[in-house]
């Protein structure tokens, strides 16, 4: 039998009306008692009647993800499906669902975001940082909505959550520094988009007074391969390289050895994401670390405290970890 919200109250320990005022969005239950709800529901696999909610309090009963996505390979990156994952976990909690909608210019960009919020389709909105542009702040204003990774406009008018990037790269520069490397490149990305671009400020200040040696690729295993390849019939070629992706270290490793030359013995790689082939590759990679569930699910509690209690815009930056692997273990 199907569980009922009498049987969430009893196992919360609470009154019904409670249960009731927490899955119609109410302000007025305090936090802790709000999670031991979340808690119970969970546990008991209990679902809401949407339809009867939105019909009660005038919400959709769903949050919009929306996505730039120029083609299906938008789709296959791991990055996304994580934070997805997380996002929709979070809704579920909430006795919501998620619905799916492209922000590409192609594909509508900003009309297909508005529609959504006009017709009332979604109580709040998560965004990629592609989509804020000057057309859409004036339909997102007072609209609760989490940007996906910082913006490039408007930082401070909104509310988003981002990884540490720079950060991340300064990890992996003194990692090669400390194990003997000393002419370290960075390959990958033109730095089209924000967390590239930080990423490579990252990497530049952590080089401190060595000259920066950047190898822009589109992004692609092909073209980062070839590339690596130029930058490895060098005379004085990089001994190592800060990756800035998983796909743009796969293509660095056939490079080398395309070239006869092997890793880490003479040229260290580190590499951001650390997807779960990155340590199933010969050699394993060592790896940024970049825990883009964590980013989905903080991105989505961010949002739902905006729905319950119309919070004021906060920006929330999540570090990185350097997972230590093969592919840049040499010792002078």
């Amino acid at each position: 039998m199907a569980a009922t919200i009498h049987d969430v109250a009893r196992l919360a320990g609470v009154n019904s009306s409670t249960v009731s005022r927490v899955l119609n969005g109410k302000v007025t239950v305090l936090d802790e008692t709000r999670e031991k709800i979340y808690a119970a529901m969970q546990e008991l696999d209990y679902h809401p009647n949407s339809l009867a909610r939105s019909l009660a309090n005038g919400q959709s009963g769903a949050i919009g993800v929306v996505v730039d996505a120029k083609d299906a390979e938008a789709f296959s990156n791991v990055f996304f499906n994580r934070s997805l994952f997380a996002i929709e976990q979070v809704a579920q909690e909430r006795g919501y669902h998620v619905i799916l909608a492209n922000g590409a210019k192609r594909a509508g960009g900003a009309a297909s975001i508005e529609k959504l919020i006009l017709e009332h389709k979604v109580d709040g909105l998560i965004l990629p940082p592609s989509t804020i542009q000057p057309s859409l702040m004036k339909s997102i204003h007072a609209f609760p909505c989490v940007v996906l990774g910082q913006p490039e406009t408007a930082a401070q008018e909104l509310s988003w959550v981002d990884l540490n990037n720079a950060q991340g790269a300064e990890l992996a520069v003194k990692h090669l520094l400390e194990k003997g490397y000393r002419r370290i490149g960075y390959l990958g990305s033109n730095a089209r988009n924000g967390f590239s671009k930080r990423r490579v400020k990252g990497y530049e200040q952590a080089l401190s007074l060595q000259q920066p040696c950047i190898y822009p690729t589109d992004g692609t295993a092909e073209q980062s391969m070839q590339q690596a390849m130029e930058a490895l019939r060098g005379a004085e070629h990089p001994d190592a390289f800060v990756c800035n992706d998983n796909l743009t270290a796969f293509g660095l490793l056939k490079a080398v050895r395309a070239c006869g030359l092997g890793c880490p013995l003479d040229v260290g790689i580190v590499t951001f994401d650390n997807y779960p082939l990155a340590e199933f590759t010969d050699p394993a990679l060592t790896s940024v670390d970049v825990d883009t569930a964590l980013l989905g699910e903080q991105a989505a509690r961010l949002l739902f405290q905006q729905i319950d209690h119309h919070t004021p815009n906060q920006q929330i930056v999540l570090g990185t970890t350097l997972v230590e692997r093969i592919s840049s273990d040499r010792m002078e």
